[in-house]
């Protein structure tokens, strides 16, 4: 199996409609993006039913902007709020098939206005689930991820066999660990883990790594991921999957370093820091796009309570930076939680009417999923909501 990352950055260009033919450009030539509805995912629960008498229509769309050094395919699917006045709310990716375009398409998705729903009437507020779908106008030479068959396939258990390999349909990075980062420290992690025939994640586990902060990144990187499930004698099959990991914190090898973690590694590393606590900014930064955790799929089979606390950095530009588990009733559920903050969006910190990085907590409860299809981010509650 090829790594996760293998030739990530490939050639874009496509075509886009929003719940119908209303077509943007996006930030290249040659390039826009298709956007069709999806099936509502579970999320937290923020709207009361019943569902409105008629949907949010969109009445401006804005394509995401890229570096035209960056070419990237894949699918995003995205589920947000549009309220009463038809602002979006809170979009948060759901999954995607590379997360390279995830930033992308929270920011573009942010500048989208709609006609809002009515309900006896009256506009409400409605959940709504966007798939954004980047393809190439050429083929391209290779897709991030694809599973074959190792030299012992055969004589696996014959539950774990296939006939025809699963397909990714979600994929996220591992977090860089903090103290790694700042240290500039290398390694690697290997995880195992089945997918089932739900294609859902299960029984993931370390099987080596050169530091426990890597391997327990890598492993909750792995519960987000989804699948198109195996395939035996043409019906639905687990299968057994092994991925490595290699962190860098230069090349980033394949848990990526953007430009706002090392902003605030740079600070961080510095003897006197300009990094402010929340409690003392002009006003508490505005969250723009908060997914939630997964429960780890380690501990899926006990279905225990779980508790995490976890500190992370706002950059300038309001992304979360550099999550570090503060305390935890299990290390996986500090490391389910710092990797879904991670992917955070807030309005920018302000201090003194400027820009600054910003010092902030989270605290969550989780609950374990209701059965083996459940995605589990449906059981998290986040403190403050």
């Amino acid at each position: 199996m090829r790594g996760p990352i293998d030739r990530l950055l490939i050639r874009l260009g496509a075509a886009l409609a929003v719940l119908g033919p209303i077509v943007v450009r996006a930030g290249s030539p040659d390039a826009a993006i298709t956007v069709v509805s999806a099936p509502t995912h579970s999320s937290l629960p923020v709207l009361p039913e019943p569902a409105p008498d008629t949907p949010p229509k969109p009445l401006k769309t804005v394509g995401p902007e890229f570096p035209f050094s960056v070419f990237p395919r894949g699918r995003v699917y995205i589920e947000l709020v549009v309220d009463a006045t038809g602002r979006v709310i809170n979009p948060y990716i759901v999954r995607s098939t590379n997360p390279w375009l995830e930033r992308p398409a929270i920011e573009a998705v942010l500048k989208w206005t709609f006609e809002p729903a009515i309900k006896d009437g009256a506009p409400v507020a409605a959940k709504v689930t966007q798939m954004l779908k980047f393809d190439p106008l050429y083929p391209a030479e290779n897709f991030p991820w694809q599973a074959t068959k190792a030299k012992h396939h055969e004589q696996l258990p014959e539950d774990v066999r296939w006939d025809e390999a699963p397909v990714e349909e979600g994929s996220t990075y591992p977090i860089y660990p903090r103290g790694e980062l700042l240290a500039e420290r290398k390694g690697y992690a290997t995880v195992q883990f089945r997918i089932n025939q739900y294609g859902i994640v299960t029984n993931a586990e370390i099987v080596k790594a050169t530091a426990p902060e890597f391997g327990g990144a890598a492993l909750a990187s792995i519960d987000p991921w989804r699948f198109k499930p195996a395939r035996r004698k043409g019906q639905p099959c687990s299968a057994l999957v092994t991925m490595d990991f290699k962190f860098d914190p230069i090349s980033g090898g394949d848990v990526p370093v953007s430009p706002g973690m090392k902003q605030v590694a740079r600070e961080l590393r510095r003897k006197q820091p300009r990094i402010h606590d929340v409690d003392y900014l002009d006003q508490p930064p505005k969250a723009l796009s908060r997914r939630p955790p997964h429960y780890p799929s380690a501990l899926r089979q006990d279905g225990r309570r779980g508790t995490a606390v976890i500190e992370y950095f706002l950059d300038k530009d309001g992304d979360a930076q550099l999550p570090q588990v503060v305390s935890a009733s299990g290390p996986p559920f500090g490391y389910a939680a710092a990797q879904a903050v991670a992917s955070w969006r807030f309005e920018p910190a302000v201090k003194d009417g400027h820009p600054v990085i910003a010092r902030c907590r989270a605290s969550f409860s989780f609950f374990a999923p209701p059965g083996p299809d459940s995605a589990g981010d449906a059981s998290v509650i986040i403190d403050p909501p």
